[in-house]
């Protein structure tokens, strides 16, 4: 949202910030480092008594045993162009990588694997090896500079011939990429367990570009857990964001624009109908009624 003189919140407090972070999910956290990084004041408000929205750890069953509320496994986090330029291990991170990155079971055979290693990934796929390497292998000489290019802000990429060709094949549905490309189950199923982050039915356009994301980051790293749960990556970003002076309050509920204290920003990381709910005075009544008829979708 724009300056504070726009939407002239009531104050909820007796300090002016430069920028309101609403949520404490890693977006949330990520852009109130980024801001406080450059300089930025910034404070993070969060409704619930612990911060990390998806990236929660609980005790859901037995006391001592800790569960993942939502994320779970983060290869685009241990890629993360943002997240790489932040010292997170330093403020307790540590990543703990597996063996292969996907197991997808079959009937009546041994699941297919996604290894690091693309060779042997190829090994476990039988007549469609040679078209699962000519479809990944041309990204692995330059994969940062693809995932810099496909994670981040809309722009110019900064490797076109990379990022076009990896466009080519990312527009299509994933049905289409796996049926045109394979010939056998195997690869096919692959391709198809990691299309299905994208959380949308698999022929729909664009999902092959998840498919082919998740894959490469599997031959580039190891889809790794946090030890200790994902709660250790918000921890470890709240860590990072106190150090460079900002502030995080949490059990602090924003149910309307006066709970917010003055700011020249305001970032929302919450779901759209929580963003209408609250700032529905300051923003087009049609852009409201669109947050309004959202679908949510499953998760993955």
């Amino acid at each position: 949202m724009g300056d504070a003189d726009e939407v002239a919140p009531v104050s909820g407090g007796s300090r002016d910030y430069d920028a309101v972070v609403v949520g404490s999910g890693p977006n949330g956290l990520a852009a109130a480092v980024a801001l406080a990084r450059a300089g930025a004041s910034v404070l993070v408000l969060e409704a619930a008594d612990t911060i990390g929205g998806g990236t929660r750890t609980a005790e859901l069953t037995l006391p001592g045993y800790h569960h993942d509320v939502c994320s779970a496994a983060h290869p685009t986090g241990i890629l993360s162009p943002f997240l790489r330029e932040l010292p997170l291990e330093k403020h307790g991170l540590r990543w703990v990588l597996p063996g292969a990155s996907v197991a997808h079971p079959l009937d009546g055979a041994p699941a297919v694997m996604l290894w690091k290693s693309l060779d042997r990934t190829c090994e476990g796929l039988g007549v469609d090896a040679g078209a699962y390497r000519r479809l990944i292998e041309p990204f692995l000489a330059n994969p940062h500079g693809l995932l810099r290019d496909a994670m981040g802000p809309l722009g110019i990429p900064r490797h076109p011939l990379l990022f076009a060709r990896f466009g080519s094949t990312a527009f299509r549905p994933a049905t289409w990429v796996a049926r045109g490309r394979f010939r056998d189950a195997r690869a096919r199923a692959l391709f198809a367990g990691c299309a299905a982050h994208a959380i949308l039915p698999l022929s729909h356009f664009f999902t092959a570009a998840l498919g082919l994301l998740f894959a490469i980051t599997g031959h580039v790293a190891e889809w790794p857990v946090a030890a200790g749960g994902s709660q250790a990556i918000a921890d470890a970003l709240a860590s990072v964001l106190r150090e460079m002076g900002g502030t995080i309050e949490t059990g602090a509920r924003v149910r309307s624009l006066a709970d917010l204290p003055p700011a020249r920003a305001y970032l929302f990381d919450t779901d759209p109908r929580q963003l209408a709910a609250v700032c529905e005075p300051v923003l087009p009544r049609g852009y409201v009624r669109r947050l309004r008829r959202y679908r949510y979708g499953p998760g993955v």
